[in-house]
């Protein structure tokens, strides 16, 4: 089936094809001749970032208003409306242009006519020039003027984080425009020879390249499970924490794949000798001084956490970009005497959640005792956010952030077992101590990019719809910080019986 592919010779790259041989050409080969064994498993989804990319297109569309050229009737009526609009000097933007040079295929975010030229204009949902993003640029500038269009200037178009919403559907100023076009320039003089050694390799066979830091940088490869060895290690070296790559580099020159294998001595750094340690053992590891702090907690105790929205164009007043904005809140009280009681707050409506969620937290938080939070310095965050914007509850809510103890460092220091594969994560600590538990038998909505999702499309679903997801979203919630719980009960039966 490839070889008969392979005698076609209108290969034609389209701008991702080209960013993704930039990144490794085998990920260009795969993406071209998809192999079949993956079925369906490699399709790319929706999620945020996706989502947030779509909401700042559509408005550059509207700050920048001009023709779309629509891709409904295919390729060849795209070409031509777009040679059609760029015949006619009345038009002066262009969303969406297309053009095709020397078989690579682009379409342009904004193309606007000046008095001697055209302004290129790539639209990213980010909050500045990554310098990934100037590849993306240069080569729609070399295939636009392969096509005879003489480009007076090239700009990324991104995100101004320091924009304020007002709430008035104004929103000038949220986009920013930066003038690329010297940052690109030799970037565009080596796309004819890149192009030409991409369509060389794609005449062959699919390339022989190993996995390494390529496969997760400036994004994780699609691929990366067809790559994968098949004798991939059961704990590969990847999994001691925070190394990098010339550490696994050197780990595999000297014929270390398996964490297990590094002999005694060569690991230097403690948490790596730790993951070794346990790893080697098959047995868990507590330290029981590190862990009995629990001990000392005050009551009641708060076991808290929060879900939120961060979305790249503001829905409500006195947002920026990206702030993330609280919709649900869930919190479990463990009491001295033994009871448990649970609180939650959820608001998936679509309205502004941060008033009712300020309001409810004042209700329920009490002024003594503890907030117990898995990584805290997130929930304060929050709070600080919300105290900042209703200044009447500020006192109250402020109070709270200097009442918070953080699970996750202690977690760090008095617990690993094999299982969490180097991972101190709610989601690896949780199976390790409480098997019982499990985040995978949850219906629906599952992590925390889940929820976002989750929250996204209740807010625009008809109200059974909305009604389902939001029983998703509170059980997702409640069993987050009913693991915070049972992971502080199963520290503290170690402490007991240690």
């Amino acid at each position: 089936m490839l070889a008969a592919m392979k005698k076609d010779k209108s290969i034609h790259l389209s701008k991702s094809h080209f960013i993704a041989g930039l990144q490794c050409p085998k990920r260009l080969y795969l993406s071209v001749y998809p192999p079949e064994i993956l079925g369906n498993d490699n399709a790319v989804g929706e999620n945020l970032p996706i989502i947030n990319g779509y909401a700042v297109g559509d408005m550059a569309c509207k700050l920048y208003p001009g023709v779309m050229v629509e891709y409904d009737a295919g390729l060849s009526a795209a070409l031509k409306t777009t040679a059609d609009l760029i015949a006619d000097e009345r038009v002066t933007r262009i969303h969406e242009a297309t053009f095709n040079f020397d078989n690579i295929l682009v379409r342009v975010d904004l193309l606007e006519r000046t008095k001697t030229g055209w302004i290129l204009t790539e639209v990213k949902a980010a909050t500045s020039v990554k310098e990934y993003y100037l590849n993306d640029t240069a080569v729609q500038a070399w295939v636009l003027q392969g096509c005879g269009l003489k480009l007076d200037a090239v700009r990324l178009m991104h995100v101004n984080n320091q924009f304020v919403y007002q709430g008035d559907e104004n929103y000038e100023g949220l986009l920013h425009a930066e003038d690329i076009t010297q940052r690109i320039e030799s970037r565009i003089q080596g796309i004819k020879a890149q192009k030409d050694a991409f369509m060389k390799m794609l005449s062959g066979d699919e390339p022989d390249i190993a996995m390494g830091g390529q496969c997760y940088s400036p994004f994780e490869c699609d691929f990366c499970s067809y790559c994968q060895p098949n004798d991939l290690p059961e704990y590969p070296v990847s999994i001691l924490p925070r190394n990098n790559e010339k550490n696994r580099q050197a780990w595999h020159d000297a014929g270390y794949e398996d964490v297990r294998d590094i002999p005694d001595g060569v690991l230097e750094n403690p948490n790596h000798q730790r993951v070794w340690r346990v790893t080697c053992s098959g047995k868990e590891e507590v330290d029981i001084d590190e862990a009995s702090a629990l001990k000392d907690l005050p009551w009641p105790r708060y076991y808290i956490d929060f879900e939120t929205i961060g979305l790249a164009v503001p829905q409500w007043k006195g947002v920026r970009p990206y702030v993330q904005i609280p919709f649900q809140w869930s919190c479990h009280i463990h009491h001295e005497d033994g009871r448990m009681e649970h609180v939650e707050f959820l608001d998936v409506t679509g309205n502004d959640p941060r008033r009712a969620c300020a309001e409810s937290l004042v209700q329920h938080i009490g002024c003594e005792g503890v907030l117990i939070a898995y990584n805290a310095g997130f929930e304060k965050g929050v709070i600080r956010g919300l105290a900042e914007m209703h200044p009447d509850l500020s006192e109250s809510l402020l109070e709270m952030n200097e009442r918070f103890f953080d699970l996750l460092p202690l977690a760090r220091k008095a617990y690993y077992h094999p299982s969490q594969m180097g991972s101190w994560s709610i989601k690896a600590v949780l199976p390790a101590l409480v098997p019982e538990l499990n985040y995978k038998n949850l219906d629906g909505v599952q992590d925390g990019g889940g929820a976002q999702l989750a929250w996204i499309e209740a807010a625009s679903s008809d109200e059974m719809k909305r009604r389902n997801i939001a029983n998703q979203l509170l059980a997702y919630c409640k069993l987050d910080t009913l693991a915070m719980v049972k992971i502080v009960d199963a520290l503290l039966g170690r402490v007991k019986h240690g």
